[in-house]
């Protein structure tokens, strides 16, 4: 046999070869695929770490009233000024101050607390300047990315002023959404407010819309998240007319309750009990759908101990804020509900006068509290007001010490109590509670919070 003909002899060997190798592959590839081979699985190590072991947070004070036009250099600036009172109920970690762009009165507070433990602080502060008087009262906030303000006007003699704070260790951008008695206010100055770390800006809303007799704000942040507050001022000529600052309110609901509203007359006079009597100065109860669907809500007034009265409705037409006049507020009536088809949010303008002065509080909705969870309410001087706008009666325990009683608030209801500054509040039922000051022409009131649910608990998966 030649050379070459070994040669060939050989290389169809190796091809034979390798087709029976693949071949014998691909048989057990089948084979695999329709064959339940043996395997081990095992699922991966999760370790549940609670976070509130050793967590804190932090609740912002905004400081003192911010006034526009106080400086001849810079009269679009808004100048903090007057010192506030800061209430709190609980035990702070620690606390810090905020810095501002201008100095000027009690500079922005942070309170640290324990996660999971009750604590709350409010703020107050009597404002006297050459232009404005009157009382001011707010809820110290937890920072979140995402809030509502619904309150103020930038009408001829009213200027509004939005305070943000930011506490982190990053700056925070601020993107503003305004609406007025219109709709959504179109304005590119709005967008990206920056807010450095560890500081608060306070930021004129009268240059960015102005002369809207209503205004509503959603305050969404980036990058850190921020508390928000607005301040409102409002002359009549050369006289102050009213003073007030409003407190954020979360998530949009199908139902508001709002704790304290009131409507006194005269200092000396509990106010017209006459059915007939139209009030000099109206409540004003305000809502914007959240989503801009259009939509009713319907506004009713919460007693102690009688059935809730219907007030009126408001037509919710697109992202216009809406509003009912309440022309004349019922004798004893101590709190609104607003319920209404689509999520909205909204607010109260309760009117004190009295001994020739006058002022305005900004009542806003309360979250409802958990029921049978502890909540601190610090109480600056006023009186606490629980409401039940639900279909159970609730067993309310108030108080602190030895000093805690209990109270019961039917259905539908709601009741005024006297409570120490430094009180907690524990009930059977989901409530809703609120502070009011209103004394002679001063009047101002808050919503009782409860700590901002987040998540308490981190899976971790070992490697």
């Amino acid at each position: 046999m030649s050379a070459q003909m070994n040669r060939a002899l050989r290389g169809g060997l190796r091809a034979l070869t390798g087709i029976v190798i693949v071949a014998v592959a691909a048989a057990l590839a089948v084979f695999a695929g329709n064959a339940s081979l043996p395997s081990v699985m095992r699922d991966p190590v999760a370790v549940q770490v609670d976070t509130r072991q050793t967590g804190e947070r932090e609740l912002v004070c905004a400081g003192s009233f911010a006034q526009l036009g106080t400086d001849a250099q810079d009269p679009g600036a808004a100048v903090p000024s007057g010192a506030t009172t800061t209430v709190i109920a609980g035990d702070p970690l620690g606390q810090r101050e905020l810095l501002r762009e201008r100095d000027g009165g009690t500079a922005p507070t942070v309170l640290r607390a324990a996660i999971g433990t009750p604590f709350a602080a409010a703020q107050t502060q009597s404002v006297r300047t050459t232009d404005l008087r009157g009382l001011t009262a707010q809820s110290c906030v937890e920072p979140v990315n995402e809030q509502w303000l619904v309150g103020g006007s930038t009408a001829v003699g009213a200027s509004t002023t939005l305070n943000l704070g930011n506490p982190s260790e990053k700056p925070a951008t601020v993107e503003l959404a305004l609406f007025d008695e219109k709709g959504r206010i179109d304005s590119a100055l709005t967008s990206g407010v920056l807010v450095p770390a560890g500081s608060e800006r306070i930021v004129p809303l009268n240059g960015y819309a102005p002369g809207r007799d209503r205004l509503a704000v959603r305050v969404v942040s980036t990058g850190a998240a921020v508390s928000a507050s607005l301040g409102v001022g409002q002359v009549d000529g050369l006289q102050s007319f009213a003073i007030d600052t409003v407190t954020r309110q979360l998530a949009p609901s199908t139902r508001l309750a709002v704790p304290g509203v009131a409507n006194p007359g005269d200092g000396d006079d509990a106010g017209p009990t006459d059915a007939d009597h139209l009030d000099e100065f109206p409540v004003l109860v305000r809502a914007l759908s959240a989503e801009g669907t259009p939509g009713t809500a319907r506004v009713s007034a919460l007693f102690n101990g009688s059935a809730a009265q219907e007030l009126g409705e408001i037509e919710l037409s697109g992202a216009e804020v809406g509003e009912l006049e309440v022309k004349h507020w019922p004798a004893d009536a101590i709190a609104v509900v607003i319920d209404a088809d689509v999520p909205i949010v909204g607010g109260v303008l309760g009117t004190a006068a009295g001994n020739r002065r006058h002022d305005t509080a900004w009542f806003t909705p309360a979250p409802a509290l958990p029921a049978g969870t502890p909540v601190a309410a610090a109480v600056a001087g006023g009186s606490l007001v629980l409401a039940n706008p639900g279909d159970a009666d609730a067993l309310v325990t108030v108080g602190a010490g030895e000093a805690e009683r209990d109270y019961r608030v039917p259905a539908g209801t709601a009741l005024t109590v006297q409570a120490a500054a430094d009180s907690r509040i524990v009930s059977d039922a989901p409530i809703h509670a609120g502070v009011v000051l209103a004394s002679g022409g001063d009047i101002a009131g808050y919503p009782v919070l409860a700590e901002h649910e987040t998540s308490t608990t981190l899976t971790v998966y070992p490697r």
